[in-house]
Protein backbone atom coordinates (compact mmCIF):
# COMPACT_ATOMS: atom_id res chain seq x y z
CA UNK A 1 0.00 0.00 0.00
CA UNK A 2 1.38 3.40 -0.97
CA UNK A 3 0.29 6.52 1.39
CA UNK A 4 0.16 9.86 0.65
CA UNK A 5 -0.75 12.86 2.85
CA UNK A 6 -2.96 15.22 1.59
CA UNK A 7 -2.75 19.32 2.48
CA UNK A 8 -4.98 21.19 2.88
CA UNK A 9 -4.23 23.22 -0.48
CA UNK A 10 -5.12 19.70 -2.29
CA UNK A 11 -8.61 19.90 -0.17
CA UNK A 12 -9.29 23.01 -1.40
CA UNK A 13 -8.53 22.47 -5.11
CA UNK A 14 -10.26 19.29 -4.92
CA UNK A 15 -13.55 21.32 -3.66
CA UNK A 16 -13.26 24.26 -6.07
CA UNK A 17 -13.35 21.50 -8.55
CA UNK A 18 -16.63 20.03 -7.46
CA UNK A 19 -18.41 23.41 -7.18
CA UNK A 20 -17.79 23.94 -11.00
CA UNK A 21 -18.95 20.80 -11.79
CA UNK A 22 -21.75 21.60 -9.89
CA UNK A 23 -22.77 24.11 -12.10
CA UNK A 24 -22.86 21.90 -15.28
CA UNK A 25 -26.03 19.51 -16.00
CA UNK A 26 -23.37 16.74 -15.52
CA UNK A 27 -22.84 17.68 -11.99
CA UNK A 28 -25.73 18.85 -10.76
CA UNK A 29 -27.82 15.78 -9.56
CA UNK A 30 -24.22 13.91 -8.18
CA UNK A 31 -22.84 15.44 -4.76
CA UNK A 32 -26.07 16.03 -2.42
CA UNK A 33 -24.58 15.29 0.96
CA UNK A 34 -21.70 13.59 -0.44
CA UNK A 35 -17.96 14.09 0.05
CA UNK A 36 -17.21 14.09 -3.37
CA UNK A 37 -14.31 16.31 -3.29
CA UNK A 38 -12.36 13.05 -1.19
CA UNK A 39 -12.46 11.20 -4.56
CA UNK A 40 -11.09 14.21 -6.23
CA UNK A 41 -8.15 14.07 -4.05
CA UNK A 42 -7.73 10.62 -4.31
CA UNK A 43 -7.64 11.21 -8.33
CA UNK A 44 -5.26 13.99 -8.14
CA UNK A 45 -2.98 12.56 -5.77
CA UNK A 46 -3.11 8.77 -7.15
CA UNK A 47 -2.03 10.38 -10.38
CA UNK A 48 0.47 12.51 -9.47
CA UNK A 49 2.40 9.39 -7.96
CA UNK A 50 1.75 7.65 -11.03
CA UNK A 51 3.48 10.45 -13.07
CA UNK A 52 6.97 9.97 -10.93
CA UNK A 53 6.54 5.92 -10.97
CA UNK A 54 5.55 5.03 -14.57
CA UNK A 55 5.57 6.51 -17.87
CA UNK A 56 2.34 8.22 -18.93
CA UNK A 57 0.69 8.57 -22.23
CA UNK A 58 -2.04 10.59 -20.81
CA UNK A 59 -2.01 12.31 -17.41
CA UNK A 60 -4.96 12.49 -14.98
CA UNK A 61 -7.29 15.89 -15.57
CA UNK A 62 -9.49 16.20 -12.51
CA UNK A 63 -13.02 16.94 -13.08
CA UNK A 64 -13.93 18.17 -16.32
CA UNK A 65 -16.53 20.82 -16.37
CA UNK A 66 -17.08 21.40 -19.64
CA UNK A 67 -19.43 18.93 -20.15
CA UNK A 68 -17.55 16.29 -22.56
CA UNK A 69 -17.38 12.52 -20.50
CA UNK A 70 -13.65 11.96 -20.61
CA UNK A 71 -12.48 8.26 -21.99
CA UNK A 72 -10.02 7.62 -18.75
CA UNK A 73 -8.77 9.30 -16.38
CA UNK A 74 -5.13 7.99 -17.58
CA UNK A 75 -3.34 5.98 -19.93
CA UNK A 76 -0.38 3.82 -18.81
CA UNK A 77 1.89 2.19 -21.54
CA UNK A 78 -1.37 2.15 -24.09
CA UNK A 79 -4.00 0.93 -20.89
CA UNK A 80 -6.73 3.02 -19.86
CA UNK A 81 -6.72 3.31 -16.65
CA UNK A 82 -10.01 4.43 -14.48
CA UNK A 83 -8.95 5.66 -10.66
CA UNK A 84 -11.82 4.51 -8.27
CA UNK A 85 -11.96 5.92 -5.06
CA UNK A 86 -13.21 4.69 -1.52
CA UNK A 87 -13.88 8.49 0.20
CA UNK A 88 -14.15 7.22 3.63
CA UNK A 89 -11.77 5.24 6.29
CA UNK A 90 -14.07 2.28 6.98
CA UNK A 91 -15.40 1.60 3.24
CA UNK A 92 -14.17 -1.71 1.96
CA UNK A 93 -15.65 -1.97 -1.86
CA UNK A 94 -14.73 -0.52 -5.19
CA UNK A 95 -18.44 0.66 -6.72
CA UNK A 96 -18.07 1.08 -10.19
CA UNK A 97 -20.85 1.45 -11.66
CA UNK A 98 -22.36 -1.38 -14.08
CA UNK A 99 -22.79 1.05 -17.23
CA UNK A 100 -19.59 2.67 -17.18
CA UNK A 101 -17.52 -1.00 -16.72
CA UNK A 102 -19.55 -2.02 -19.90
CA UNK A 103 -19.76 0.61 -22.08
CA UNK A 104 -16.88 2.78 -21.42
CA UNK A 105 -14.41 0.35 -20.48
CA UNK A 106 -11.41 0.54 -19.05
CA UNK A 107 -8.21 -1.96 -18.85
CA UNK A 108 -7.11 -1.19 -15.52
CA UNK A 109 -8.71 0.38 -12.31
CA UNK A 110 -6.81 1.89 -9.59
CA UNK A 111 -8.49 1.58 -5.80
CA UNK A 112 -7.89 4.27 -3.70
CA UNK A 113 -8.83 5.32 -0.34
CA UNK A 114 -9.29 8.23 1.73
CA UNK A 115 -8.38 8.09 4.76
CA UNK A 116 -9.99 10.87 7.54
CA UNK A 117 -8.90 9.10 10.65
CA UNK A 118 -5.40 10.55 10.79
CA UNK A 119 -4.00 14.22 10.74
CA UNK A 120 -2.79 15.03 8.19
CA UNK A 121 -5.40 13.20 6.27
CA UNK A 122 -3.78 10.89 3.92
CA UNK A 123 -4.93 8.81 0.82
CA UNK A 124 -4.01 4.82 0.22
CA UNK A 125 -3.30 3.81 -3.28
CA UNK A 126 -4.38 -0.08 -2.35
CA UNK A 127 -3.96 -2.13 -5.53
CA UNK A 128 -5.18 -2.48 -8.89
CA UNK A 129 -7.81 -4.75 -10.89
CA UNK A 130 -8.85 -5.98 -14.69
CA UNK A 131 -12.22 -4.50 -15.61
CA UNK A 132 -12.42 -8.63 -16.81
CA UNK A 133 -11.82 -9.51 -13.20
CA UNK A 134 -14.66 -6.84 -11.99
CA UNK A 135 -17.20 -8.67 -14.22
CA UNK A 136 -17.30 -11.65 -11.64
CA UNK A 137 -18.20 -9.35 -9.17
CA UNK A 138 -22.23 -9.33 -7.37
CA UNK A 139 -24.62 -6.50 -8.70
CA UNK A 140 -25.71 -3.76 -6.25
CA UNK A 141 -27.87 -1.31 -6.32
CA UNK A 142 -28.20 1.65 -3.20
CA UNK A 143 -29.48 4.90 -3.83
CA UNK A 144 -27.85 5.48 -7.25
CA UNK A 145 -27.27 3.25 -10.46
CA UNK A 146 -26.56 -0.78 -9.97
CA UNK A 147 -22.66 -1.20 -9.55
CA UNK A 148 -20.12 -4.28 -8.99
CA UNK A 149 -19.58 -4.49 -5.75
CA UNK A 150 -15.45 -5.09 -5.46
CA UNK A 151 -14.12 -5.46 -1.97
CA UNK A 152 -10.59 -3.88 -1.36
CA UNK A 153 -9.22 -6.92 -0.52
CA UNK A 154 -9.07 -8.22 -4.17
CA UNK A 155 -7.24 -5.43 -5.34
CA UNK A 156 -3.79 -7.03 -6.69
CA UNK A 157 -0.66 -4.79 -5.40
CA UNK A 158 1.02 -2.34 -8.10
CA UNK A 159 4.59 -3.05 -9.12
CA UNK A 160 6.58 -2.32 -12.40
CA UNK A 161 4.68 -4.96 -14.00
CA UNK A 162 0.82 -3.77 -13.61
CA UNK A 163 0.62 -2.07 -16.90
CA UNK A 164 2.45 -4.82 -18.81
Amino acid sequence: MIKIKVSEQDKLFAKQQIEAFQKIDAGSWRYANVEAWRGIVCELLASQWFEQHFKIDKPAKGLDNSGIVDDCDMIINAKKIEIKSATKNFFRYLMPKIHDVRNHPKDIYIGVKYNETVEPNEIQILGHIKRAQILEFPIKKNKGAPYYEVPLSQLAPIDQHTFD
